[in-house]
């Protein structure tokens, strides 16, 4: 048996290798790195299986469903919703990959599905196929043998501007320093190697760990954060984000004007541990992956014989180009009225534009208004597609 580390490789999103290194500290070594993106085409030369955790967010690429035969997969703490990336004008891929025909079937070869929230776990039931609530395999972090950190410090981690400058007022004179410390790459990291992603997380856990207390406003700060013991700060306007739950009831939570206002002084200053209400899915979450790596180191079958799907190669090709015809056609539609809205409205600011040349200077102001006022529905829907196809 090999064994593979889930990874994104193209991310920005430091959170995402925090998954992949909680997921590789389970494995007796690492063979291969297995690209979310192209999960489809992961091959080996040798017909060996690959025992991979699949603690991921899925479905933000369509077409690389179901994956390749060789993945030896533990489905846990998987996340896919439509929020982000089905929902949106123009995304017409919402749940047809996991409901209709190939998509479906393999799911159902390992069910129950470890889902990362409820929201996961209730979509799946909904659409037939078993599932249960995993929890998120970060929860499993360890704590790192380092020493004590020789000053008091925050870490401020994704929030607002204005609460992290709120949070820098309130601390001075008190000798507690704010790391403040970016949850994002400025770029994607395709030309960085596992080790120097690896490093990156390791040195971040380690700042989390020793610090006074964690401010964030991101899951996958605050999720290890909980793991290590650090006490942490979930800063949010809202809570309703489906990712969100059941781990919101895990931390302490705020909103950033009570922060702004000072309400969190005094947490700050003095923090209270965590609630310890995550440990029972912690201990549960390490049992289950125990478990499935003693199982992979048992295994003696190739992968061609341990992959045995109801559907032939041929029925998954031919399903893979149905579902890519259908949702193309979609989303040709889709842009083809977008287009025609956007002709019109280039249109109709061409008159506005040419209005403008005869306006004095000084009341350009006070024209825009007015031609908002006359115009408020073609504003509105400007600002839209601006949003959609910037």
């Amino acid at each position: 048996m090999k064994y593979g580390v889930l990874w994104r490789k193209s991310t920005k999103n430091i959170g995402d290798d925090m998954q992949s290194y909680a997921a590789s500290l389970y494995l007796p070594q690492i063979d291969y790195m297995v690209d979310v993106k192209e999960l489809d085409t992961f091959e080996v030369p040798d017909d060996e299986p690959v025992a991979t955790i699949m603690s991921f967010w899925y479905m933000w690429h369509k077409w690389n469903w179901p994956p390749s035969k060789h993945l030896y997969p533990m489905w846990m703490g998987m996340h896919y919703s439509d929020l982000q990336r089905g929902r949106p004008d123009g995304m017409v891929c919402k749940y047809e990959y996991i409901v209709d025909g190939v998509g479906r079937d393999y799911f159902r070869m390992y069910e129950p599905i470890g889902c990362r929230d409820y929201y996961t776990q209730k979509a799946f039931e909904k659409l037939g196929i078993s599932s249960y609530f995993s929890g998120c395999i970060t929860l499993t972090l360890p704590r790192r043998d380092i020493p004590p950190a020789d000053h008091d410090y925050v870490v401020v981690v994704g929030v607002e501007t204005a609460v992290k400058k709120a949070i820098q007022n309130q601390l001075k004179g008190t000798g507690i320093e704010v790391k403040v410390i970016e949850p994002t790459r400025p770029e994607h990291s395709d030309t960085l190697t596992w080790e120097e992603r690896k490093a990156e997380v390791i040195e971040m856990l380690e700042t989390y760990q020793n610090a006074k207390c964690v401010i964030t406003f991101r899951l996958h700060c605050a999720l290890p954060s909980l793991a290590l013991g650090t006490p942490v700060l979930l800063v949010r306007s809202s809570f309703k984000s489906p990712r969100f739950n059941p781990y919101k009831n895990w931390l302490h939570t705020a909103k950033p004007e009570q922060v702004i206002a000072g309400e969190y002084r005094d947490f700050i200053l003095n923090p209270p541990k965590n609630p310890d209400n995550f440990k029972e899915t912690r201990d549960q979450i390490d049992k289950n992956v125990k478990e499935f790596i003693a199982k992979a180191q048992a295994e003696t079958l190739k992968a061609s014989e341990i992959f045995q799907p109801p559907y032939t190669e041929q029925e998954k090709l031919e399903w893979q180009n149905k579902m890519m015809k259908e949702s193309l056609d979609k989303y040709f539609r889709i842009v083809n009225q977008n287009t025609s809205t956007i002709n019109k409205l280039n249109k109709t600011i061409d008159k506005l534009n040419n209005s403008f040349e005869t306006v004095d200077p000084e009341v350009k102001g006070t024209e825009v208004v007015a031609m908002y006022n006359r115009h408020p529905k073609a504003f509105h829907t400007m600002q839209k597609l601006y949003h959609l196809f910037r």
